[in-house]
């Protein structure tokens, strides 16, 4: 027995052991909805969805925009036509404000250049986290430039060329650091309003004018924007107010918009006289917060970001747009007061960009905490009745070999699997129902995988049909091919299993804990086994 010890097979399962157990005392489990509770989000859409498949693409839209790796406990699902019901094991104030701010937007990413589109977000195909290819952080006048790198389909990229095309102007010539050149600036819009009108008191625009001459670079607002660049690139008619009210004029030209622009954007603040009339004439009003020392505008229109073309970009060597290049990969660039929001600003447009854009436009959300379905002591008594298996599990097996030193192995090891898969479980996922019903799977086939081994083992000294190690074979032969189906079987609810719910919690808790079963624990439980019956 002191060898079984030096096995490496025994050794690779107390490491395992030891790094579950190190896991699951400093990380614990993260439960989800049926043991915590969480927050559902009533998501009220701006048209009515009748079409099953357009359905089905919000979603799943939704449900990418909520959890992009497919791992967390999540629900989405359509209630009616106009509204949607998202559940997620999450009450962090900060997470809960963050997940709101994406799924409020409807997701169309625009890159404007001139007021024309140069590209949207759905002609992105790709988008590298690779260093080498640009996917980096660095540290930039007291804060954190972010950079994502994408690739462009084709024919994106040949308009992206051709309006790019020597967008720069040339400034001066030095010999020692060469040519200076002012760029045309590219402007990144996501949900910019189509179908609205801005409404704003002059004295507020004012206000932003300046604010955007002085620039905000943690905003994304480089120095010396312009106001009327980027209202003109967002395309948004707007009206100022002089007084409290709307004038004549104002009115008239208001009343011309409202069949194409029937919703008017107004700041909190605009006087009520003036959000009276918008409503006379048939507006439906959409009152937006001004946050102090932030412009309205750049909010309001949907602006992002705001970055000016390089001359390589705009090509300024090629001496005409046949001998140019066509600019396919490119990088979005933004900025932040630290590492952290950086990192999150970064991960939320590219969530957004993965899962593309709603068909429809998202009116409203409000949000509410859910109460746990099951709660916490469910999960100990689900425990205690798991203990209370394995020890009648345990009795049995001593009936079936009289042989204490047999059948307590297969409990000890059972024990241990279940520990193992639970803490790698944690780390990919929130612990479910669904995820209680793979570990009793995967612990079942564990146990009848042992029972095999042990049996084949015993088989081959009573019968003297072969050697222990010809029989441990046979039985691992068994055994693989019996986890290879269970895991073929698992893997297309993993791939395409948004939309399943707690179904694809337990496919993957299942699919760990069998892989953990015939490469950690098995191996370990045969050569105890082997360890056993020799010396018997």
């Amino acid at each position: 027995m002191v060898e079984l010890y030096k096995n490496w097979k025994i050794q690779l399962w107390a490491v395992f052991i030891i790094l579950a157990l190190v896991i699951l005392g400093f990380r614990g489990l993260q439960l989800g909805i049926d043991f915590k509770g969480g927050t559902l989000f009533q998501i009220e859409l701006a048209e009515s969805i009748t079409n099953l498949d357009e359905r089905s693409r919000v979603v799943q839209t939704i449900q990418q925009r909520l959890d992009w790796t497919g791992l967390r406990d999540i629900s989405v699902n359509f209630f009616g036509d106009e509204f949607v019901i998202a559940q997620v094991a999450e009450s962090d104030p900060d997470t809960i404000e963050r997940i709101e701010s994406l799924l409020k937007k409807q997701g169309v990413f625009e890159a404007m250049i001139d007021g024309n589109v140069i590209f949207s977000g759905e002609e992105i195909i790709e988008m590298p986290k690779d260093p080498a290819r640009g996917y980096s952080l660095y540290n930039e006048g007291g804060g954190v430039r972010w950079v994502l790198p994408f690739v462009l389909r084709s024919n994106a990229a040949l308009r992206f060329t051709e309006m790019s095309f020597h967008q720069c102007e040339l400034l001066s010539y030095d010999p020692t650091t060469g040519r200076e050149y002012d760029c045309a600036n590219t402007y990144f819009f996501i949900d910019r309003p189509k179908d609205a009108i801005l409404v704003m008191p002059k004295q507020s625009f004012v206000a932003d004018e300046q604010l955007l001459l002085q620039g905000l670079p943690a905003e994304g607002i480089p120095q010396g924007t312009r106001i009327d660049e980027v209202l003109d690139n967002s395309s948004v008619p707007y009206f100022l107010l002089e007084k409290d009210v709307l004038d004549e004029e104002q009115l008239s030209l208001l009343e011309g918009n409202l069949s194409l622009r029937p919703i008017a954007l107004v700041p909190s603040d605009l006087p009520s006289q003036a959000k009276q009339q918008l409503a006379g004439l048939g507006f439906e009003l959409r009152e937006l917060e001004v946050e102090e020392g932030l412009p309205f505008v750049f909010d309001a229109v949907g602006m992002r970001s705001i970055i000016a073309l390089s001359e390589g970009v705009a090509q300024m060597d090629a001496a005409s747009l046949e001998s140019a290049e066509t600019m396919d990969k490119l990088q979005i660039f933004g900025y932040a007061s630290s590492r952290e929001l950086a990192i999150q600003r970064r991960a939320d447009l590219e969530i957004l960009l993965q899962s593309g854009s709603l068909s429809v436009s998202v009116k409203s959300i409000s949000k509410e905490t859910i109460s746990p379905l099951l709660g916490e002591n469910f999960l100990m008594n689900a425990g205690l009745i798991g203990i209370v298996a394995l020890l009648i599990v345990a009795l049995v097996l001593f009936i079936r070999y009289r042989v204490i030193k047999l059948a307590l192995p297969i409990v000890v090891v059972g024990v241990t699997e279940v520990m193992i898969t639970v803490a790698i479980a944690s780390l990919l996922s929130r612990f479910d129902l669904g995820a209680v019903a793979g570990i009793l799977a995967a612990v079942g086939t564990g146990v009848d995988h042992q029972i095999i081994i042990t049996d084949e083992l015993r088989r081959g000294i009573s019968e003297e049909v072969g050697s222990l190690v010809a029989r441990a074979k046979r039985a691992f032969f068994i055994i693989m091919a019996a986890a290879t189906t269970t895991i073929v079987t698992m893997l297309p609810i993993i791939i395409i299993g948004f939309g399943l719910g707690r179904l694809v919690g337990f496919a993957i808790t299942t699919t760990i804990g069998v892989l953990v079963g015939v490469l950690i624990t098995r191996p370990a439980f045969g050569e105890i086994a082997k360890a056993i019956i020799e010396k018997r």
